[in-house]
C-alpha cells in the first residue's frame, strides 16, 4: 500500500479545503475514466459546508488577518466567493511536493458552479489506486488520514 501526502501550498489565507474535501475528490476521480472531468461544486464542497464556511470567514475578516482574502473586495464574502478560494486552493494542491492538476478552473453552467479539470498522472492514478492511502498535511504541520468511500464491489 502506498501512502501519498497531500498538501495545499501558498500563502498566508485560512485554508478552506478539508480532508473530506478532498475525499470526495478523489472519489469523482476515481469514478471517471479519464484524467479530464467536470465536477459540480456541491458534490465535493455540500452547500452546508460552504454556508459555514462564509460565516466563518465574514465573521472574522477584519479581525484576523487570514481571513482577508485580499484578492476578494466585495464584503461580504459569497458563495461564489467561496467557490473562487476554492479553486484558487485545490488548484494550488500537491502530492508529494509535485502538482495534482495540470489545470483546475471554476465554472458555470445555467447558474451551477462546476469545476473544470485535468489530473497530473501520478495523482490520476493515485486516485484509483482503491489501496492507496491519502495524508492530509494541514499547514500549521498538523496531519489527518483522508478516508474515501469507495463503491463496493459487486
Amino acid at each position: 500500500m502506498r501512502e501519498y501526502k497531500l498538501k495545499i501550498k501558498g500563502g498566508s489565507d485560512f485554508v478552506i479545503v478539508s480532508p473530506k474535501v478532498i475525499a470526495a475528490l478523489v472519489k469523482e476521480i476515481y469514478n471517471t475514466p479519464q484524467k479530464e472531468l467536470s465536477v459540480a461544486v456541491e458534490r465535493i464542497m455540500p452547500k452546508d459546508f460552504t454556508q459555514y464556511l462564509m460565516r466563518v470567514i465574514n465573521s472574522n475578516r477584519y479581525t484576523n488577518d487570514q481571513f482577508r482574502f485580499r484578492e476578494i473586495l466585495e464584503d461580504p464574502i459569497t458563495n461564489q466567493h467561496i467557490y473562487q478560494i476554492l479553486q484558487e486552493q485545490l488548484g494550488e494542491m500537491r502530492m508529494d511536493d509535485n502538482s495534482c492538476f495540470e489545470y483546475f478552473e471554476l465554472e458555470s453552467v445555467d447558474g451551477e458552479a462546476g469545476i473544470n479539470m485535468e489530473c497530473s498522472e501520478p495523482f490520476f492514478w493515485a486516485c484509483k489506486d482503491c489501496a492507496a492511502r491519502f495524508v492530509y498535511m494541514f499547514p500549521g504541520g498538523g496531519q489527518e488520514r483522508i478516508v474515501v468511500e469507495y463503491p463496493k464491489e459487486k
